[in-house]
């Protein structure tokens, strides 16, 4: 029985052998497995020739790169252009300037000091004393005096030809005459000392009316200081002021900032200012009274002003100047502003006597002598951009 299984097995193993080469049918006979040669495996398919990588692009002219782009396998993305700013953030006043060379004590030294005082402490940046300037206000100021009896019964700053102590018609010429190149800025302003006959005073009271305090706050850096005497024999000034033409963007406050006055904490303000007076006159329909309280300047004429308005993103909007006494009463006003500003919540009348920047808060009443009143200030320069604000106090003290 033992052998019998066995060779059964063997039988059976032999028929798997010959049962397994492929059914018996190769030529040699001899049952051996024939081998067969497996499939080819299919070459891989070549990968995609990488996108060509161009150099990265620049932004346009007039503008500058504040996010680098990045190159993503086929194309740069996230890069992020702005408007090159023309003005650094940190603006352009003048912070410090020669000292002048008039006489000490004198009249024109005091006007010139009272004046960067003031500048200086409103943030509109200090005027230097030029030479060609002094010419030119000098020479004015003789011809007024000379002609005292008829010269402010017509246009002030202008000369006739005519007249004895001509020196030229109008400022423009008188400053290109004495040597003063100006550049897209100049004024001319003329006024008196009034009864206490110091020369700073003769600048304090042109700064407390409308535009005359405007161009002395304005983007000059320049100055001539000239003194002549009314029919009264009282003294009075005349002040031409100018920027180079040299000067691409003279006197502009820093980012964030703006020109105020009455400055923080000033005091020995005049509390009344006659408007009926000033030449031109401001608005008889907003401000109908002879005498008004001292008027509030202000310029928003900073760096983002600057930079806004070479982007062609500036659209500067008010919303709120207000003049409050101590004990938080809001004071009547009429407010002029440069036609380039308007307001939101604010009545605001256009001027075209205020140069870009200014707008004017007018008290259409005297203010109490003596009283502490604090100003308000807030404006956006864009649309969406960031509030502008001030809030600050002064203290009207002083008759006229």
């Amino acid at each position: 029985m033992r052998k019998f299984s066995s060779v059964a097995m063997i039988s059976i193993t032999t028929c798997l052998a010959a049962c397994g080469g492929g059914g018996g049918a190769s030529a040699a006979g001899s049952g051996s497995p024939v081998a067969v040669a497996p499939s080819p495996t299919p070459a891989p398919a070549p990968a995609p020739a990488p996108t060509p990588q161009p150099a990265a692009p620049k932004c346009p002219a007039g503008q500058t790169e504040t996010t680098a782009p990045t190159w993503n396998g086929s194309a740069w993305v996230g890069q992020v252009c702005a408007p090159t700013p023309v003005v650094a953030s940190a603006g352009t006043l003048t912070t410090t300037v020669a000292a002048a060379t008039y006489a000490d004590n004198s009249l024109h030294q005091s006007a010139f000091n009272a004046l960067n005082l003031v500048r200086k402490n409103a943030g509109a940046g200090l005027v230097s004393q030029n030479a060609a300037l002094d010419t030119s206000a000098g020479a004015h100021a003789k011809y007024l005096t000379t002609n005292i009896a008829t010269a402010f019964t017509v246009n002030a700053h202008t000369e006739d030809p005519s007249k004895p102590g001509f020196f030229e018609a109008t400022v423009g010429l008188r400053m290109a005459k004495a040597g003063f190149s100006a550049g897209g800025y100049w004024s001319e302003v003329i006024g008196g000392t009034g009864a206490s006959r110091q020369g700073s005073d003769c600048v304090l009271g042109l700064l407390g009316t409308v535009y005359h305090a405007a161009a002395l706050l304005n983007q000059s850096t320049n100055i001539g200081i000239g003194f002549g005497t009314d029919t009264a024999n009282i003294p009075m000034c005349v002040a031409d002021l100018g920027a180079k033409s040299t000067e691409s963007y003279p006197q502009v406050a820093p980012s964030g900032q703006i020109v105020a006055y009455p400055y923080d904490g000033q005091t020995g303000l005049f509390y009344s200012f006659d408007i009926a007076f000033e030449v031109p006159r401001p608005p008889v329909a907003l401000f109908p009274n002879a005498t008004s309280g001292t008027p509030v300047i202000v310029n928003i004429r900073n760096s983002d002003f600057v930079n806004y308005k070479a982007a062609g993103t500036l659209t500067p909007v008010v919303t709120k100047f207000e003049i409050k006494d101590a004990g938080g009463n809001l004071v009547p006003v009429g407010i002029l502003a440069n036609s380039g500003i308007t307001g939101s919540g604010v009545s605001m009348t256009a001027d075209a006597n205020l140069s870009e920047g200014f707008a004017v808060l007018v008290p259409l009443s005297p203010l109490a002598k003596g009283g502490t009143y604090t100003v308000t200030f807030t404006a956006t320069l864009k649309t969406g951009g960031d509030p502008l604000t001030k809030t600050w106090r002064f203290v009207a003290d002083r008759d006229r």
